[in-house]
């Protein structure tokens, strides 16, 4: 009884937690990318649903149908159409209008929120049953109280959905693995299903699943099955995994009801699946010639001189990692100068030039220092705690596969992103966060079970001082969560060049405080002050624009610098250059409460031409 109630207390202090934090942000925050779901993609979605029009179902290239489905929920809320507001975006609106675009975004967050939260008591029960009821806790509060996943959670974006799906799949199969119980292998087909029909990029897992059952026989079944025995159920058990995946991807997508195609596009000839085919063909291929025609007799050398290595490659594994780790942390703390890895994070759909190899380099160590400086430092250390330990181990224990397997997951996203020429900002690697807070929660358990910790340091204690720590970041960084960035990183970097719009709101509100503000025109380096703005907005660099209106204010923000500048390279009649070079602002909201990333507000008048 003790047990479930301080169980209780985790979950209740997230939920009173989350509501504190997070329940005003639900109306009061403006988004970037939120309107093509808002008035676009979950209103037409569930209008094909209700018409039965199932090909209107493919709503976007996402292709965000769990999204949809769940924010969704909202629409029973209100009684306008949110498609009839898309207009007002940039033109002027009445105060009645502009509450009006406040509920309908509250409505349609509401839902993620609340899902988000409930869904929590399944990550406890699905971690539990793998890593035990400690290393659980730990992980639902690293979770819970990560201003990261907050954040993503109060936004309509198929990323709130994504980072649940694929975190949730790959728990049941790591639990399939350690039990070889068949439930959780269809359950993580099931959530790899709904992952694919959420976000394209899930498609990744299919083939990271496809080597970690490989890598399972070389890291522990080799104790207890021959590989020709393991080869065959592991292939039957890969294809159960794909077969359960593709059903619940075609049951809960209308589209492919209608246009089989629809389905081969969101799975196996998506780009990120599609490059790998050969691969899986060639290998499926050698494995069914060696057993056909050799008796296994290639694979059990092949793998049996694996399996006798093992100790060898995991600790390659971890070393890559650790490396990888020393050298971003060089980068920032040691002020080396090999890349420029805020640079590479503002260009996130190009990795810059040179050889592949200084190409790839630098977009994992970008990818890595996005992810490192975008948790706790107490998550860091206990992150690094487990890879660390894996030098010193003879046995490796499950936690310590675990371990492995999640490492060994963040470096395969972050090449495969690389391969693509992707560089992964903050929310394009949210599938990365619960698993590194998995790991995190392995760390701090082990160190909870050194003898001379133990003594003095009881769970509940460390619960509670956790908790705590993580309650005083979201404090601090609060309203701006997704734009969290680690308290010991210095001021100089920024851990989120792709906000979701941070400050947007805030600039909004304080315009529409002045004097006239229905007859002011402005112009904004984000469509999201637009949509708050009670007046006219603009945020092209069309000459015309600059020719025929005359703007009383610009709103600027550190995120968008470098893509405005490169957009206004052509324009005479306005210096971009000088307006954010300037200091003269009568407005700015300093996010994650680093002054070097800011929204401000200018007078227009000192830089048009």
């Amino acid at each position: 009884m003790k047990e479930k109630i301080i169980t209780i207390a985790i979950f209740l202090t997230i939920i009173t937690s989350s509501f504190y934090f997070g329940f005003a942000r639900l109306e009061n925050f403006s988004g970037v990318d939120e309107p093509y779901w808002s008035y676009g993609r979950v209103p037409n979605f569930w209008n094909a649903i209700e018409e039965m029009k199932w090909k209107a179902t493919n709503i976007c290239d996402k292709p965000g149908i769990t999204i949809a489905s769940v924010s969704g929920a909202g629409l029973l809320l209100m009684d306008e159409n949110p498609k009839d507001f898309q207009k007002f975006r940039f033109q002027p609106k009445s105060p009645e209008v502009l509450q009006q675009i406040q509920n309908i975004y509250f409505n349609l967050r509401l839902p993620v929120f609340l899902f988000t939260l409930l869904i929590l008591p399944l990550f406890y029960f699905l971690i539990k049953k793998l890593l035990g009821r400690t290393t659980a806790r730990f992980a639902v509060i690293f979770i819970g109280f990560s201003p990261v996943l907050l954040g993503i959670s109060l936004i309509i974006n198929s990323d709130a959905m994504l980072w649940i799906m694929t975190a949730l799949s790959t728990l049941s199969l790591f639990i399939f693995l350690k039990n070889n119980q068949r439930k959780y292998l269809l359950l993580s087909g099931f959530f790899l299903g709904l992952s694919v029909i959420t976000k394209y990029v899930a498609n990744v897992l299919f083939v990271y699943f496809f080597a970690i059952f490989f890598l399972e026989y070389i890291l522990h079944a080799h104790k207890e099955i021959k590989v020709g025995e393991y080869l065959k159920k592991a292939l039957l058990n890969y294809s159960l995994l794909f077969l359960t995946a593709m059903v619940t991807a075609f049951a809960f997508f209308p589209a492919t009801w209608v246009k089989f195609s629809v389905l081969i596009n969101a799975t196996v000839g998506n780009d990120v699946f599609s490059s790998t085919w050969p691969l899986f063909v060639g290998v499926i291929g050698l494995i069914a010639l060696d057993m056909l025609a050799f008796k296994t007799k290639i694979s059990t050398k092949f793998f049996g001189f694996l399996a006798k290595h093992s100790s060898l490659l995991v600790k390659t594994i971890a070393a890559i990692f650790l490396l990888l780790v020393a050298f971003v942390l060089l980068h920032v703390y040691a002020k080396l100068s090999i890349y420029d890895l805020q640079t590479i994070i503002a260009s996130p759909k190009g990795i810059g030039v040179g050889s592949v190899l200084y190409k790839y380099v630098g977009a994992i160590s970008a990818d890595l220092y996005s992810l490192l400086f975008s948790i706790s430092p107490l998550v860091l250390i206990s992150l690094l705690f487990p890879v660390v330990a894996i030098f010193r181990k003879k046995e490796l224990s499950r936690d310590s596969i675990t371990a492995i397997y999640i490492i060994l997951f963040i470096l395969v996203f972050y090449l495969g992103s690389a391969v693509n020429s992707v560089v992964t900002t903050v929310r394009y690697q949210i599938m990365t966060y619960p698993l590194a807070f998995v790991l995190a929660a392995i760390g701090i358990s082990q160190i909870l079970e050194i003898a001379k910790i133990k003594k003095i340091i009881h769970p509940t204690a460390a619960y509670l001082a956790t908790i705590m720590l993580l309650v005083a970041s979201l404090f601090f960084i609060r309203p701006h969560f997704l734009a969290y960035a680690s308290e010991i990183l210095p001021n100089e970097f920024i851990v989120n060049f792709k906000g979701m719009g941070e400050g947007s709101f805030e600039a909004a509100q304080y315009l529409n405080s002045l004097p006239g503000a229905h007859e002011m025109t402005i112009w904004a380096d984000k469509g999201a002050v637009c949509e708050r703005f009670v007046g006219k907005c603009f945020i092209d660099f069309k000459k015309r624009t600059f020719d025929n209106n005359k703007f009383e204010y610009f709103v600027i923000s550190t995120d968008r610098r470098s893509r405005s500048l490169k957009m206004s390279g052509s324009l005479n009649s306005v210096d971009f250059k000088k307006i954010y070079a300037s200091e003269n602002q009568i407005f700015e909201t300093i996010i994650a409460n680093n002054p070097n990333n800011f929204v401000k507000v200018l007078k227009a008048e000192e830089f048009l031409k």
